[in-house]
């Protein structure tokens, strides 16, 4: 079988969801022409027809999926060093190589996850947000809970949240919150940023629940402090600067024995304790409240005497 057959019949089986005949695959460190097949369904957010990539350059087949990987970070290497167009071309070559994992490996799940998601982050990183959007939804479906299928979930997440497509983003927060395979600080992440999305959307007692309950249970003291941190943001912006002082209070206090630790794990804590973005702006809204009530003093006339 010649090579362009392998490839259309490899394209074929990757539509229908069908693994083909290992047998009929193209011999290693031979050239290939790959036209990328990307997913026909992508994000409302970012608008249809980009569902089918073009193809760009051959790309050499590789022993194995691994080595096919292999090959994408060497050539991910060469884009260090260039400017301008030189550079979107090597990223442009970077990308259509961890895309031809799917198309020439597509029965290695998670490597095709893999491939998806290298993929998903130079074009992110390019602000082809459409495109990154495509890979990361790919990489999540074909990647496992433990892997590359939870870690594009965040990602595709975050994706969706700084494009203010905050429900969508919010689906994809609270499915990996309750992801039982995934990471435990995967998981941990997943719900601070489902709270923050929450409370943008202005359901703020869904936040502050979630919030609490990550403040005692998260698995990192970072993400805990995190999640204190929010809580007493929460406080400042509804004016109650005594309940926001008492809540930061019981911060420090909860995490007391972590910080007390002469260990990297205490320096790291007491940092991000220190670091809360919560005490100062609790400090200015104390300042601005003993300010207002000045003014209010001036201007009340006094009773004569």
């Amino acid at each position: 079988m010649s090579n362009r057959q392998v490839l259309i019949l490899a394209q074929c089986c990757l539509l229908l969801g069908l693994a083909p005949d290992p047998s009929a695959q193209a011999p290693a460190a031979q050239l290939v022409p790959v036209r990328t097949v990307a997913t026909a369904a992508t994000t409302a957010d970012f608008g249809a027809g980009h569902g089918v990539a073009a193809a760009l350059d051959e790309v050499p087949r590789q022993e194995s999926a691994v080595a096919q990987l292999s090959h994408a970070a060497r050539l991910r290497k060469e884009i260090d060093g260039k400017s301008g167009s030189e550079r979107e071309e090597a990223r442009a070559r970077v990308v259509e190589a961890y895309r031809a994992v799917r198309v020439l490996w597509p029965e290695d799940a998670e490597a095709c996850a893999e491939g998806a998601f290298r993929a998903g982050e130079l074009l992110r990183a390019a602000k082809q947000t459409a495109q990154a959007a495509i890979e990361f939804e790919i990489a999540r479906e074909k990647g496992s809970a433990e892997g590359f299928g939870s870690r594009a979930r965040l990602e595709l997440a975050h994706l969706l949240r700084r494009g203010d497509q905050r429900e969508r983003a919010l689906a994809e927060f609270e499915a990996l919150a309750m992801l039982n395979k995934a990471p435990q600080n995967r998981r941990d992440e997943a719900g601070l940023w489902a709270g923050r999305v929450q409370h943008d959307l202005g359901l703020r007692a869904q936040a502050c629940r979630t919030w609490q309950r990550l403040a005692q249970q998260a698995e990192d003291p970072i993400d805990r402090i995190q999640a204190w941190d929010w809580l007493v943001q929460d406080l400042v912006d509804a004016r109650d600067l005594e309940g926001a002082a008492g809540m930061l209070e019981r911060a420090r206090e909860a995490l007391a024995a972590q910080a007390a630790e002469e260990t990297k794990q205490g320096e790291r804590v007491r940092n991000a304790l220190q670091r809360m973005r919560s005490i100062d702006q609790l400090q200015r809204a104390i300042e601005a409240r003993a300010a207002e009530r000045e003014v209010a003093t001036k201007s009340t006339p006094r009773e004569a005497n």
